[in-house]
């Protein structure tokens, strides 16, 4: 068999062990990572690590659901709006949720919305590079943030805390990650300033500016003090290196 069509029948394959859809476009940034990552000595693993990692998130944003949202006995559902959702990768996952009403996918890249629309059936929304200038025409139970503000220098950081919590319908919650303390094995010797976070200008997104979008880590006392700033914001769980076992887990409740 063509290595083409190998790959195109194991996407198949493994997708439909997941009950999502296939496609991956040829420009999602965490597939090309992985297809080339020494990790993954094969399409197959990569391919499987795609989908299983992306149902491992879902899984994961369910569960924080459940703990502050979603009384099982009331079978209560959720609207969702997945900010910088990227090709999709757990936005096909999310659209399976059971606690899931409604989801909304968000992403600054034209190419990622109209593939999310058109290949993933979900509803798709363009972001802004401008906090203040977000409008995502509606406000949500769960506003799920992965692995954005591990991103954001510190000029936007409390900016876009304040601008995706603005999303948060009262009695909802905003979930997001950051490169925490035990993210600093994957940057190698860096000094963390004394307020408590690192920037540098550099990251795997060559379209986007670096010193707007680079890589960033900073301790959970910083990340508590953004949120400070954010009216109406209370902090009501921290897990320390929840994902992928190094970047930590905040959940900040919005009261009803």
């Amino acid at each position: 068999m063509d290595p083409e069509d190998q790959i195109e029948s194991l996407r198949q394959e493994i997708a439909h062990e997941y009950g999502v859809p296939p496609e991956i476009h040829s420009e999602d940034m965490i597939w090309r990572f992985l297809l080339n990552h020494r990790n993954h000595p094969t399409p197959e693993a990569a391919l499987r690590h795609y989908f299983s990692d992306g149902a491992e998130s879902a899984r994961k944003l369910d569960g924080i659901v459940r703990n502050h949202l979603v009384d099982v006995a009331s079978n209560r559902k959720v609207s969702i709006l997945e900010f910088a959702s990227g090709y999709g990768m757990v936005t096909r996952h999310l659209a399976n949720l059971p606690s899931h009403q409604r989801l909304v996918a968000c992403d600054i890249h034209q190419q990622a919305v109209d593939f999310i629309r058109g290949d993933l059936h979900q509803v798709a929304i363009m972001s802004r590079h401008i906090p203040e200038e977000l409008d995502v025409g509606e406000s949500f139970d769960v506003v799920f943030a992965l692995s954005f503000f591990s991103h954001m220098p510190e000029a936007t950081f409390t900016r876009w805390l304040e601008a995706l919590f603005a999303a948060v319908n009262p009695g909802g919650i905003l979930v997001f990650t950051t490169h925490g303390l035990a993210s600093r094995v994957h940057f190698g010797d860096i000094k963390i300033s004394e307020n408590g976070f690192w920037f540098r200008p550099s990251s795997e997104q060559a379209d986007i500016d670096p010193t707007e979008y680079g890589s960033a880590l900073t301790t959970p006392a910083y990340v508590v003090g953004a949120l400070a700033h954010v009216t109406g914001a209370s902090l009501a769980e921290f897990r320390r290196g929840y994902w992928w076992r190094h970047q930590d887990a905040y959940v900040v409740s919005r009261s009803a």
